[in-house]
């Protein structure tokens, strides 16, 4: 009884401080003075899978879901909560039901009304499991949903805990539009075609390039936004974000790695911000596996990893990790030390080897074969496996290391089909560690490693649902040091967070101290009228110059000719001419949820470059005779991935195609298909004034389950 009397004191403090927040007659989360208009460019490493704030990336935070859609209430750059949709809320005496009160005034985009049946409606669609919502599990202690009114809706949870107001805060979509296509709301245009209701709206989305945002004119808010339109460049690499920064192409870029920290020092007008880290990055044992069950024996491969060295080595900028939560999350613990570095780890292995019987010790002639796998697609995993890999070998243990394709590395993951892998996770705000950790096999889908510690989910279970900061704290503490202590993960290194802005993108004067992040809050940024500007787009896509296209169209013949004169028996081309960038696994893996069927469109034809003559051509494009049907990958089974890939070929001469890239991706199981497939495809050939000539044609390749 003195506990419960401790805990609503505690949560009647909390509801207090909320509800004079929300109940303030004005809150603002923009500058007090600032001027509106101009255009900014933001470069982000990695396309969106979709823009719907109910299919969010398991892995990634899609911030510009943030700028279509508003949420119920949100974080200003004090930490206050500011009301959104909502105007004010109120807990019941039980502390088990919130009733939230809504803004009147606010539309969606077609100038329909938001209401609390949208509210209703979007929960449902979450809570629905046939709609694979990674929001499904975060909604776990909130049982239902009701309208009261068009304006008021009431939060029914089950238990009592300190989250609720954070998990109920859901961005809505408007039922009037989507309430025919719930039961197939994965598979529905408007994930790529949202109608929202927040400062912004979707203007364009050109795949592979860009997605421009413009204000919203129906947006009701009395805090508008000051910038006219943001276009978010996409890359592919974090190297080419530097360089688009040095020639000033771009605004602001997000979470670039700290080791290009000295050559952005050197780059003008730009400040870079270094952020507390929020992914780790570990060695996951196979606990199904001899004899990395044994707790001594990852014990000692930890000891071996000098980490002071590998962050050196590698990310340049970082700090050890010392267990599954870092330090952006409210509960990390300092306390709790990284695994020291010690060449004892070596005879830790003996002793467990010898112990235990194992075939091949150490010190035999057939020395026990550390074998390692990590994705080769993100170049930094494959710099840290790499040093990893030479620490260990420098040790005395014989290393084989794999650097497996996206697709490739997540099958054997998901079939245990490994020894070690070298992987990163995302740690969040509203961090729910079961999915990695939970003995439940339906709930811990992502523990690959197969820890099963029943400790462990009671304690995560107590640290999300007391209502005493202090005691959450100590339990996520216990929590961090068990885990820590059984290591079934060797957890490695920390990176810091760089943030790079351009210094007219202007804000609060603490905005970027704060803990908001200002990729998700554009909305409270502007630019001063003196330094406005209208994005240039042949800036920022240049089109190569006519002589490198000449040029490239002569390399072009030249290679098609040799290749035509050569007997090759392979279908598919080698690897290196098929290969396409690909999301890394990480990326991979935050694909929970079935990506939505991509609208189908007519191919775009691009044929060979004319020659530079007055007279008219005829030009008939190629017309398929045989197009195979690509399987199904295993890879994208496990995800349940299912949309379009769209192909483009180059037909040669024969009708045969000799080349073929990935012009709209799905994922990396399903474009490398496409691709083979592509290669067997036969064309009748086009024609310039009746002569075959090599063109080029696109191929949609749809994928389902």
């Amino acid at each position: 009884m003195r506990r419960f009397s401790k805990i609503s004191k505690i949560v009647l403090i909390l509801l207090a401080i909320i509800l004079m927040i929300s109940c303030e007659k004005k809150v603002s989360r923009v500058p007090q003075t600032g001027e509106a208009g101009g255009e900014v460019v933001v470069g982000i490493v990695g396309e969106p899978e979709n823009l719907s704030p109910i299919y969010p990336s398991f892995i990634a935070h899609n911030e510009i879901v943030e700028m279509l859609f508003l949420p119920l209430h949100k974080n200003d750059v004090n930490g206050k909560i500011v009301p959104m949709l909502a105007t004010s809320w109120e807990y019941s005496e039980d502390l088990k039901k919130i009733t939230y009160y809504l803004r009147k005034d606010v539309v969606w985009q077609d100038g329909e009304p938001v209401t609390a049946y949208d509210v209703e409606f979007t929960f449902n669609l979450i809570k629905d499991p046939k709609n694979n919502s990674p929001l499904f599990s975060k909604l776990q202690n909130i049982d239902s949903v009701k309208a009261v009114s068009d304006y008021k809706i009431v939060f029914y949870c089950n238990k009592v805990y300190p989250m609720a107001l954070f998990d109920s805060n859901i961005k809505p979509l408007p039922k009037h539009l989507l309430e025919k296509e719930k039961d197939q709301i994965q598979y529905s245009d408007f994930n790529s075609k949202p109608v929202g209701n927040g400062p912004y709206k979707l203007e364009k989305w050109e795949s592979g390039k860009y997605i421009s945002l413009v204000k919203n004119e129906n947006y009701s808010l009395d805090d508008k936004p000051f910038l006219d339109k943001i276009v978010y460049r996409i890359y592919t690499d974090q190297q080419s974000i530097i360089n688009d920064l040095k020639e000033g192409k771009l605004d602001l870029v997000y979470d670039l790695t700290p080791d290009n920290a000295e050559e952005i020092a050197k780059i003008k007008n730009v400040t870079g911000i270094q952020k507390k880290g929020n992914i780790y990055t570990y060695i996951g044992f196979n606990l199904t596996r001899k004899p990395f069950d044994l707790k001594d024996f990852r014990m000692g491969i930890s000891q071996l990893i000098n980490r002071d060295l590998l962050i050196k080595n590698t990310i340049k900028n970082g700090i050890p990790s010392n267990g599954p939560i870092t330090p952006s999350f409210w509960a990390y613990s300092e306390e709790i030390k990284p695994i020291s570095y010690s060449k004892d780890g070596i005879k830790l292995l003996e002793k467990v080897l010898k112990k235990d019987n194992i075939k091949g010790y150490l010190y035999n002639n057939k020395p026990f074969i550390l074998n390692i796998i990590t994705d080769k697609n993100d170049a930094m995993l494959v710099k840290v496996a790499r040093e990893v890999s030479n620490q260990l070998k420098n040790a005395g243990i014989n290393v084989n290391l794999k650097e497996l394709p996206s697709d490739s590395l997540i099958l054997k993951l998901f079939s245990k089909d490994y020894d070690l892998y070298i992987l990163s996770w995302q740690i969040n705000e509203d961090f729910n560690p079961l999915p990695f950790w939970s003995s439940v096999k339906e709930t811990g889908r992502f523990n690959f490693v197969e820890y099963r510690n029943p400790k462990v989910d009671s304690i995560v279970n107590l640290a999300m649902t007391t209502m005493d900061e202090e005691e959450a704290r100590n339990y996520w503490k216990e929590f961090q040091q068990i885990v820590v202590d059984d290591q079934p993960y060797a957890f490695l290194f920390v990176p810091n967070r760089v943030i790079v802005a351009n210094n007219v993108l202007k804000s609060f004067d603490n905005v970027y101290s704060s803990n908001i992040e200002p990729i998700s809050n554009l909305d409270i940024f502007y630019v001063e009228k003196s330094n406005q500007k209208k994005i240039d787009f042949a800036l920022l896509f240049p089109a190569p110059k006519v002589e490198e296209k000449i040029q490239e169209s002569e390399t072009k013949v030249n290679e098609t000719n040799k290749n035509l004169k050569k007997e090759v028996k392979e279908e598919v081309k080698p690897k290196e001419e098929t290969q396409v960038k690909t999301p890394t696994a990480s990326q991979l893996l935050s694909q929970q949820v079935q990506q939505q069927a991509q609208q189908q469109s007519q191919p775009v034809v691009d044929t060979v470059k004319k020659e530079e003559e007055k007279k008219p051509q005829v030009i008939i494009q190629p017309t398929p005779k045989q197009i195979i049907q690509p399987v199904y990958p295993e890879a994208a089974r496990k995800i349940g991935a299912e949309g379009t890939v769209f192909v483009e070929v180059t037909i040669g001469k024969d009708g045969k195609v000799v080349a073929a890239r990935v012009i709209k991706s799905l994922n990396p199981a399903c474009d490398n298909a496409a691709v083979e497939a592509a290669y067997k495809a036969v064309f009748n050939p086009g024609t310039i004034d009746g002569v075959p000539a090599e063109m080029k044609t696109t191929i949609p390749y749809r994928f389902k389950p």
